[in-house]
């Protein structure tokens, strides 16, 4: 993770109560989006991080009300809905999406704060219409935090997936 990864982790952390469109969660239903994983490291050695989403793909309804969940107790998470272009295909990739990429563009529509401490103003920052349905849609899970989202992309759409602090967590819609 780049250091200023670490600034929206931090930032991202008490993000979802502020949301407006993201409604706290009561009930486990489908369809869920849910962040896995965590992370170990052997000393001088490496680091392993397995946080991913629970799919690769995921076939829903348009106008469907999507669950999120962040199963993972140490960092928070985002949904951000992508263009196919902007997911890093490999780790030199990482620079680009947070060098003036869509990573970058999508801390400072948050608005994490320079120094990285305290939860980001927007933690729903929304592109197009209400809920998921455009580039730039994004929405900041704390960690272990739970919210929901309109799946507002008309059928036929696919929707690419990529948390902006752990690039490599990526996955797409297809809207039915």
């Amino acid at each position: 993770m780049r250091k200023g990864t670490i600034g929206v982790a931090l930032v991202t952390v008490a993000a979802v109560a502020a949301a407006p469109a993201v409604a706290a969660v009561t009930t486990t239903t489908k369809p869920r989006i849910e962040a896995l994983g965590g992370a170990s490291f052997v000393k001088n050695r490496y680091i392993q991080d397995k946080q991913r989403f629970n799919k690769d793909v995921y076939q829903l309804k348009s106008g469907t009300k999507i669950q999120l969940a962040s199963k993972t107790e140490e960092e928070p998470h985002t949904v951000s809905v992508v263009n196919k272009s902007d997911l890093p295909k490999s780790i030199r990739d990482f620079g680009k999406c947070f060098g003036g990429g869509v990573c970058a563009d999508l801390e400072k529509a948050h608005g994490a704060p320079k120094d990285g401490q305290g939860p980001p103003k927007k933690p729903l920052v929304n592109k197009g219409a209400t809920g998921l349905d455009t580039r730039g849609d994004s929405i900041a899970l704390a960690p272990g935090g739970k919210g929901s989202v309109i799946l507002s992309a008309k059928k036929g759409s696919t929707l690419y997936l990529l948390c902006i602090i752990h690039p490599w967590m990526q996955a797409k819609i297809t809207v039915k």
